[in-house]
């Protein structure tokens, strides 16, 4: 599990304790999880980065050339591939597999964070006796090592947790503390229905992986991606607070741009 790394020297864009450290547009880090309907307006452009380098360039004065590292959200020194005749933001993309499984890591984490002993015994007692197909490898317990899963473990699990967590959560498999803050979030009527809503956001969350690793993208399915990516935005932050500006679901706002431009993610 792990947070998308923010800032990429390839772009130029600032890394270390970057303030505005997206690689394709320049909202902050205090503002990843807004929704801006009109993205145009913060995306990153070639022509106006060369210029705001050539700004910290020339500025002779290292707190000054700091300052305005920090306001641009661009690296002192530009990348050896500025050399090459390019559109540096428009062809470096976000890195989906990272991106996604990241995004998995937290949510099964968070997941059996909630739980009291008896959802973790039958989460346990679910998950050994549940079929998976032969060519993937035994994973160990999951709850016990759900921080030390590889990327691929993470997005195979996403498939299959929908169907863990139908077949034993309930109000009592989750702690009763948790189950008032999710409530409160979602603005439920029932604390009864705090587990399937926990089940309907896995569910999206396994709809939005096959809807970002298609093969093939149509008009159609460039539509139910953004439907997908979207929702996705809006749903897991309501849940879970520590997805709120969290770097792998503010990237959901430019994967259709990504998917558009590469006819793949």
């Amino acid at each position: 599990m792990a947070n998308l790394p923010q800032g990429n020297d390839m772009t130029g864009v600032l890394r270390h304790n970057a303030n505005k450290g997206c690689r394709t547009c320049k909202t902050t880090k205090e503002s990843l999880n807004a929704h801006n309907k009109d993205i145009v307006t913060t995306l990153r452009y070639h022509h106006i980065t060369d210029e705001e380098i050539l700004k910290i360039s020339h500025e002779t004065i290292m707190s000054r050339r700091d300052q305005l590292c920090t306001e641009y959200g661009l690296r002192s020194l530009t990348s050896i591939l500025d050399k090459l005749k390019r559109e540096r933001h428009l062809q470096t993309p976000q890195d989906v597999y990272h991106v996604t499984a990241g995004k998995i890591g937290w949510l099964l984490k968070l997941t059996c964070e909630l739980f009291l002993r008896e959802g973790e015994d039958n989460f346990i007692e679910i998950w050994k006796n549940f079929e998976i197909p032969k060519r993937w490898s035994r994973l160990p317990n999951l709850i016990t090592y759900y921080n030390s899963f590889m990327m691929l473990d993470l997005l195979r699990l996403a498939m299959i947790i929908p169907f863990l967590l139908n077949q034993f959560l309930k109000e009592s498999s989750i702690k009763r503390n948790e189950t008032a803050m999710i409530q409160q979030r979602i603005d439920a009527f029932r604390v009864s229905s705090v587990p399937k809503i926990i089940i309907s956001y896995w569910i999206h969350v396994a709809k939005t992986i096959k809807a970002v690793f298609n093969k093939k993208f149509t008009s159609d399915s460039y539509e139910e991606l953004q439907q997908c990516l979207e929702e996705e935005f809006s749903i897991l932050p309501k849940v879970f607070v520590n997805f709120v500006n969290l770097p792998n679901i503010h990237v959901n706002m430019h994967l259709l741009m990504h998917a558009k431009t590469f006819r793949t993610l």
